[in-house]
C-alpha cells in the first residue's frame, strides 16, 4: 500500500491560535503566580509567529481566540 503525500494548500489554509495571552505566557501572568510558569509555553508566541507569517504571506488565514 503505498501513500500518497497530500499537499496543502496555504491560500485555502488557516491556522487557529487559541490562548496566547499574558496570565498564560508572561512571567507575571497569573499561571507564573501560581507557580506554574513554563518556559516551553513561554516560547510559544516566538515559535508561532513565523508560521503565521509564512502562511498569511501564502494568502492563508490567521484565526486567533482568547477565552
Amino acid at each position: 500500500m503505498s501513500v500518497v503525500p497530500t499537499r496543502i494548500d496555504p491560500a485555502r489554509t488557516g491556522l487557529l491560535i487559541v490562548d496566547l495571552q499574558n496570565d498564560f505566557l508572561h512571567p507575571d501572568g497569573a499561571y507564573a503566580r501560581g507557580g506554574h510558569a513554563n518556559a516551553d509555553i513561554a516560547a510559544l508566541p516566538a515559535r508561532v509567529l513565523p508560521v503565521a507569517e509564512a502562511l498569511r504571506g501564502k494568502g492563508g488565514w490567521i484565526i486567533s481566540t482568547q477565552f
